[in-house]
């Protein structure tokens, strides 16, 4: 029976693991670049908003910036709108552009759905660890041993075959996560190999009482 809780407390944290390496621990890009403060790419998008609004003012009021003069094409149903619908009315040429704005925002990198593919994963092991500590049944415990030895492989198949990281070699996923994951999923085969044959043996240990009997 202690062998029974000692594997599953194992899996429960190997689970735990599985969850926290690529979000908290070791953390793929987007989660790293958000404990960092962000993307840097990000930082200069306010300079030509400011440059825009500060060409008004040095050629005054009534002089039209070269932007708007070169782009008149735009600028002429942008102004059409503006004067049928009102001063509080967006253009649709505008709506669609924060539409796809909102899109590309969504986008996000290889390694981040490797991540919430682990996050599930994990959660799998978690349940798996569980199952083996409430079964007293051999054939049951045989039965999510061998499931858990399986999820070892997915573990590993996830950010190398499945889905993948990002190819930049400095990546704080490629650095830091995979070979995590790697070692992690490695431990978890490990721990079910030797469950499995601790199972085994109480299996004949059984076989061998019964026969005495």
């Amino acid at each position: 029976m202690r062998n029974r809780y000692g594997f599953a407390l194992l899996y429960i944290v190997i689970g735990v693991l599985y969850i926290a390496i690529p979000h908290i621990l070791l953390p793929v890009c987007e989660y790293a670049d958000s404990a960092a403060g962000g993307h840097a790419a990000h930082a200069p998008a306010a300079g030509p908003a400011h440059n825009a609004s500060a060409a008004p003012s040095e050629h005054g009021h009534g002089h039209e910036p070269a932007s708007s003069a070169q782009d008149g094409e735009d600028t002429g149903p942008v102004s059409v709108a503006l004067s049928e619908h009102g001063p509080g009315h967006e253009p649709a040429s505008s709506v669609r552009h924060g539409e796809n704005t909102g899109q590309a925002a969504q986008t996000h990198m290889v390694c981040f759905w490797s991540a919430k593919a682990e996050l599930g994963l994990g959660a799998l092991i978690i349940a798996g660890g569980l199952l083996l500590a409430l079964s007293h049944s051999l054939e049951r415990r045989r039965g999510v041993t061998l499931m858990l030895a399986a999820s070892a492989f997915f573990g590993a198949a996830i950010p190398t075959l499945l889905i993948g990281v990002c190819r930049p070699e400095t990546a704080p996923c490629r650095a830091g996560t995979l070979p995590a994951l790697l070692i992690l999923s490695g431990f978890l085969l490990l721990v079910s190999l030797l469950n499995g044959r601790s199972l085994g043996k109480l299996q004949k240990a059984g076989a061998h009482n019964q026969a005495h009997k």
